[in-house]
């Protein structure tokens, strides 16, 4: 059977893509995840802020909802995230599972039990493969991605493809909520003896709209001592 890389050397940018996707929708997310975070935030005048902040999350659920406890509130906070809209701006671009203790709620994800006759795959981006690199001490395709269609639905700009294994390291977001716009690079790495796949940093540079009086600013969040816990 032919590895990976091989595989790899053989296929089309959109190919790669694909699979990427499938790795990425293969993975199954414990019901919780906590970490700590150390945030940098950097202002256009070069002043520097930092912080931190320990965070226990309910990974994606058909809710979307997400349990937070900050430093400076003695009870949990529930919130909704924006990434609800859909398959096409699900969280982080793809689709992704996650097992809850005594959900009754049907994964909109899992495969379908009924036969299957034809199957399509819809391309939303036109994707391009910048070349090979290197990232986290791994091989990667990285993949730049063009939305065909209403952008601020497909989010996606790049990819970084593990060429072993077809997993995401790294991928970048477009974003333009209010008027700005941003770039944000989401870094991602197994955790644990199960080797759960979780966000490791993610690095931000915002921009104000055109004759906007805001200024520019970049943000750095590094994702540390992550566990899975039972809760």
């Amino acid at each position: 059977m032919l590895s990976g890389a091989i595989l790899a050397a053989a296929l089309t940018p959109l190919q790669i893509f694909f699979h990427a996707e499938d790795a990425w929708e293969a993975r199954a997310l414990p019901a919780y995840v906590a970490f700590d975070t150390v945030i940098t935030h950097r202002d256009a005048a070069g002043i520097v802020t930092r912080g931190n902040e320990h965070v226990v999350l309910r990974t994606f659920d058909h809710w979307c909802a997400t349990v937070e406890i900050d430093q400076g509130l003695a009870q949990p906070k529930t919130s909704r995230g924006p990434n609800c809209e859909g398959p096409a701006y699900s969280p982080l671009g793809f689709n992704i599972s996650s097992v809850y203790p005594g959900s009754t709620q049907p994964d909109p994800f899992a495969p379908s039990k009924l036969p299957v006759i034809a199957q399509v795959r819809a391309a939303h981006y036109d994707v391009t493969l910048v070349g090979e690199e290197r990232l986290d001490e791994a091989d990667v395709y990285h993949l730049l991605l063009r939305p065909l269609n209403a952008p601020n639905q497909y989010p996606l700009r790049a990819l970084w493809v593990d060429r072993a294994t077809f997993q995401v390291r790294k991928l970048t977001y477009a974003e333009n909520p209010g008027g700005w716009s941003a770039a944000i690079d989401y870094s991602f790495k197994p955790y644990g003896s199960q080797a759960v796949w979780w966000i490791s940093e993610i690095d931000a540079n915002w921009q104000p709209a055109p004759n906007s009086r805001d200024r520019a600013f970049s943000s750095t969040l590094v994702v540390q001592n992550v566990s899975f816990p039972s809760l």
